[in-house]
């Protein structure tokens, strides 16, 4: 049986670099850019607002 739908579960598969940059920044200290902040958070805004629809 599957749950939910693949379009949701495909944004969010392809959203792994923000996985890794924020990894980058708590483990080897690494600055991450204010544009690159502005990203992840439209990147997560969007994915929230795709799984609401």
């Amino acid at each position: 049986m599957r749950l939910g739908e693949l379009s949701v579960m495909s944004v969010l598969v392809a959203m792994y670099p923000a996985g890794t940059i924020l990894l980058a920044a708590l483990v080897l200290r690494e600055r991450i850019a204010p544009v690159q902040w502005v990203g992840l958070a439209l990147a997560l805004t969007a994915a929230g607002l795709l799984a609401l629809a």
